[in-house]
């Protein structure tokens, strides 16, 4: 089964834009939060600055997410700062760092979630939008079907790239809360159709099985993907509804949200605890059981909405320090939750960079990023020490270096080779075939 995550509003409204209600004239519409004027990218050698111009709708929150990282709209110690227009905001992000994703979120107190999603890799390039907004919907048609729906400005046209997906949240199987997205294949627990007009609307048919095992917590997720395919290349709109059929007020859950894996030295790192349920109270986190205070290069910011509680602290270099036991915590009258992970940080392996290693046939690649001064051992199923071929260091920050060795196929014998690599904050095991 399935859903997604947070939600938005804005009043298009209040910035003079006007749709065709197409027959759907009973639904209640809810504004994306935000209207997109312009996307503006420039890359100058290592050094890369975005520029996005919105029209926002009051109580409208705003935040970039780099790679997995979370980022505050106007934190100058991680490059991002806001310029107020007149009747719009330009939002500034400049990087210094290789990237592989980037976007500006947006959530409106509606639920609605915008996604722009910019092409790190495309030329610079100014783009000016028409004020492009949508705007989402969603009902229950019967006891056991729920229609979706999107309008938008300008209209959409079923020739263009565009689709229309659903997912749920469901706490069916376990007592811990569960996500699906919905597929459109025949099935026995659901069945669903969309329709590309200048609105787009779906319908989802549930089994009376699946409705009365999530009877007390299913929440229904509506997606709406623009491609855009250019220095902007895509937006994604996002709508969530509780669908329960027996709602019990204040009830919240934790997701199973988990911090990258991967952290090591240097690195920027996001951390972060998010409940969803009915009016949730508000979501702290602790480390090793004492309150994290926001410093420099600490950010801190928390969100709350109907259906959403969310807590996180990004760590602008990544460190010893930041390791530790953290937990979430949620007080409400009812009940307090709680939910933790363990934080390390460790050298990793980058299996990206190893599929484009430039290597023949008589070699295997092993590529690992950690501090200065990162090592790597390797040896056979015999426990003889491997000799590489080839041994290249890289410097990436004043903390950090990537290590390329090359190891020769024939170390392997037919078997794997088994690999540790070790910086000052600890080491990390790997299995080569």
């Amino acid at each position: 089964m399935a859903v997604s995550n947070f939600l938005l509003v804005l009043s298009l409204s209040c910035v003079g834009l006007t749709f065709s209600v197409s027959g759907i004239q009973n639904e209640k519409w809810h504004d994306a939060g935000s209207t997109l004027k312009s996307v503006k990218k420039l890359t100058t050698g290592d050094k890369l600055r975005v520029q996005v111009e919105l029209l926002l709708s009051p109580e409208t929150q705003v935040e970039w997410i780099v790679d997995q990282t979370i980022i505050g709209s106007n934190e100058g110690t991680f490059g991002t700062s806001t310029t107020k227009l007149d009747n719009s905001v330009i939002y500034t992000i400049d990087l210094s760092t290789p990237v592989k994703y980037l976007e500006l979120k947006s959530v409106s107190r509606g639920n609605v979630l915008t996604r722009y999603t910019i092409n790190v890799n495309s030329d610079n390039s100014s783009r000016y939008f028409d004020d492009r907004a949508c705007q989402a919907s969603m009902s229950n048609i019967n006891s056991t079907s729920f229609a979706a729906y999107f309008r938008c400005f300008p209209e959409l046209d079923s020739r263009d790239s565009w689709y229309h997906s659903m997912a749920v949240f469901d706490r069916i199987q376990t007592d811990k809360v569960g996500y699906s997205t919905l597929q459109g294949e025949p099935n026995p627990y659901f069945n669903l159709t969309f329709e590309r007009n200048t609105i787009a609307k779906g319908i989802v048919v549930f089994s009376d099985l699946i409705l009365e095992m999530g009877k007390t917590f299913m929440f229904l997720d509506s997606f709406l993907t623009l491609n855009i395919d250019d220095t902007l290349n895509s937006i994604t709109y996002a709508y969530l509804q509780d669908i329960s059929s027996i709602k019990t007020e204040k009830e919240f859950e934790f997701l199973n949200t988990f911090p990258d894996s991967e952290i090591s030295e240097g690195k920027t790192v996001t951390i972060f605890c998010e409940a969803l349920g009915r009016s949730p109270p508000s979501v702290r986190m602790k480390r090793n059981g004492m309150t994290i205070s926001e410093s420099d290069g600490v950010y801190i910011a928390s969100r709350r909405t109907s259906l959403w509680s969310t807590f996180y602290v990004t760590f602008l270099h990544a460190s010893k320090e930041i390791e530790g036991n953290y937990s979430c915590v949620a007080e409400s009258e009812s009940r307090t939750a709680y939910q933790s992970y363990r934080v390390e940080v460790k050298p990793i392996v980058c299996w990206d960079l190893m599929i484009d290693f430039n290597v023949t046939d008589e070699t295997s690649p092993l590529v690992v990023e950690g501090s200065r001064g990162v090592n790597v051992d390797c040896s056979n199923y015999e426990n003889d020490d491997v000799t590489f071929d080839t041994v290249k260091r890289t410097a990436l920050t004043q903390w950090t270096e990537r290590l390329e060795v090359t190891i020769p196929r024939s170390a392997f014998k037919m078997r794997r080779i088994d690999c540790t690599a070790t910086d000052k904050n600890g080491e990390i095991s790997i299995e080569l075939y």
